[in-house]
């Protein structure tokens, strides 16, 4: 009798346990870029080498869901001239508990540490940091961003209505921030600590047409003693033409606070109306549609991190994705900014090129070849007069292995 007792006691703590799915892979990848703003380097080419393993799990039950993804990233940089290593390490957790069928409360958190040398990461939270000269040769953390929010995602029992809301706190910048305003020529970062609301719902009024509202809002305290407070408000309509076209049209309005470094100088109030403008489609290639595509107008508020200020900003983009069988796909992005203001930004102005690609090696499921390149095209009042040209390429080999089909 003790043996079926014990094989009865063990199947009962196995079914009550809870399941995990898991995704681990690593990738090395070799990088050939342009120097940093910030960078001393002999040549105007440099290269990098770099390795990353990446963890991805969910552990899940009938009521919850928990997020964990790890990935440490591990880079040679300039290896053909001064060799020096620095690591970056980055976190991302993500708790869902159901209350009811209709209403799920959330909690996330998410931390990227280190130094990196290319102008934007996408970390384990998808996450950009910024751009810093490098203090010694090795090892120095001279970045962080960190974020824990908790909000809730429900529908109230209303019928076709969907509310999300986050509310959170920001740590963004370098490690050992500037308490000085940043003059021309210095591109290092302040630290920003900040407060951020953020909220949205959708409404279907019929089977294509859909009410929405966004609010968004955050409280900036820079390094520098500098402040600067926001908030956006901008109810929208979008329209589903069919199951593969939709255009969404926010407009909206943006109040803030310039909040001075002196206390003898004046609070300066800021209003500007808004609007964001998305068209997604997709693009004709052949007999098919497998392409899609985002075309994107935005004219928005825009705390810039240099300067501190707080300004409007005319934004322009489209993003193009494909995706092929075996999880193979194509990824490609152009944006292009600029300051709308007659103040010392009126002449910034930002051009982004990005592609990607995930393309499996025939005949195995475990490996992936990965290409990148970034192209940027910057002038900024901070900057050098001239613009600023950068531009980096990579290709990485991805080993993957999947479990429970994360």
């Amino acid at each position: 009798m003790a043996l079926p007792a014990l094989a009865l006691g063990a199947l009962l703590v196995t079914a009550s346990a809870p399941a995990v799915k898991y995704k681990a892979s690593a990738r090395i990848e070799s990088v050939v870029r342009t120097p940093l703003v910030t960078e001393t380097a002999a040549t105007r080419v440099v290269s990098d080498v770099m390795i990353a393993p990446r963890l991805d799990s969910v552990l899940y039950t009938s009521r919850m869901e928990l997020k964990f993804v790890y990935e440490p990233q591990f880079w040679m940089r300039q290896v053909a001239l001064q060799q020096t290593f620095e690591s970056l390490q980055s976190v991302f957790t993500q708790l869902e508990y159901s209350l009811r069928r209709d209403f799920k409360l959330l909690a996330v958190h998410t931390t990227t540490f280190g130094s990196f040398p290319l102008n934007d990461f996408g970390g384990a939270a998808r996450t950009a940091l910024p751009v810093s000269p490098p203090k010694d040769g090795s090892g120095s953390s001279a970045y962080i961003y960190t974020e824990t929010a908790l909000g809730f995602v429900g529908s109230f029992g209303i019928k076709r209505l969907n509310v999300a809301g986050t509310l959170g706190w920001v740590v963004n910048g370098l490690l050992d921030p500037p308490v000085r305003p940043t003059r021309r020529g210095n591109a290092s970062y302040p630290q920003q600590r900040y407060p951020e609301l953020r909220m949205q719902s959708f409404y279907g009024a019929t089977r294509r047409d859909y009410f929405t509202l966004y609010l968004y809002g955050r409280d900036v305290s820079f390094s520098t003693g500098n402040r600067d407070a926001m908030i956006q408000f901008a109810p929208g309509l979008q329209h589903q033409f069919n199951n593969l076209v939709d255009l969404s049209v926010d407009p909206g309005v943006a109040l803030g606070r310039i909040y001075p470094r002196r206390p003898d100088q004046p609070i300066r109030t800021f209003r500007m109306p808004t609007l964001d403008v998305a068209l997604n489609t997709p693009v004709p290639v052949g007999l098919h549609w497998p392409v899609k595509a985002k075309v994107r107008l935005r004219y928005l508020p825009y705390i810039d991190p240099l300067t501190t200020q707080l300004i409007p900003r005319a934004e322009t983009g489209v993003e193009f994705k494909w995706e092929g069988r075996r999880e193979a796909k194509v990824l490609g992005k152009a944006f292009y900014s600029h300051a709308i203001t007659s103040g010392p930004h009126r002449y910034d102005n930002d051009v982004r090129l990005e592609a990607e690609s995930f393309l499996p090696l025939p005949h195995t499921r475990l490996l992936v070849l990965q290409t990148k390149g970034q192209f940027r095209w910057t002038h900024h009042v901070v900057l050098p007069p001239q613009a600023t040209v950068q531009w980096a390429l990579s290709v990485g080999l991805v080993v993957r292995y999947d479990r429970g089909r994360l």
